[in-house]
């Protein structure tokens, strides 16, 4: 596949996805959920994919996930995003409105991350170190 700056062959792209250190899902512009991966999504199964994005969010989140698609999908948003505490974990998640070329909404991306090791960091270490 080509991309901006090169190009990534569908192996590769399975590989990058699988190791990024977030869990991942995506919603097309229909609001179908087309990809997740991820422990985040660990209550999901493969029964989800193909059907509607609201199916597979718990009760207490459907206003505000709804909410969420129409300002994405009205263009009046890009992002929005939260954080939660559990175990003595914190995750945070960021949704990203996406967009073709032209700006038209295609879908949206749900992103998660433990940020637990990234809260804790002080001063500065520019290079990468161990």
């Amino acid at each position: 596949m080509y991309f901006q700056r090169g190009t990534l062959d569908d192996e590769h792209i399975m590989l990058i996805l699988r190791t990024l250190p977030v869990d991942i899902s995506f919603a097309d512009e229909a609001d179908v959920l087309r990809y997740w991966s991820g422990a985040t999504y660990k209550t999901c199964d493969a029964r989800y994919v193909g059907r509607d994005v609201r199916d597979c969010h718990p009760d207490q989140s459907l206003e505000t996930l709804e909410r969420i698609l129409q300002e994405f999908r009205a263009g009046t948003r890009d992002t929005a995003e939260g954080w939660s505490q559990e175990h003595g974990r914190t995750k945070h998640t960021r949704y990203f409105a996406v967009r073709d070329d032209e700006g038209v909404y295609r879908g949206i991306l749900e992103v998660n991350q433990d940020v637990t090791a990234l809260r804790t960091l002080e001063g500065e270490q520019a290079l990468p170190g161990w």
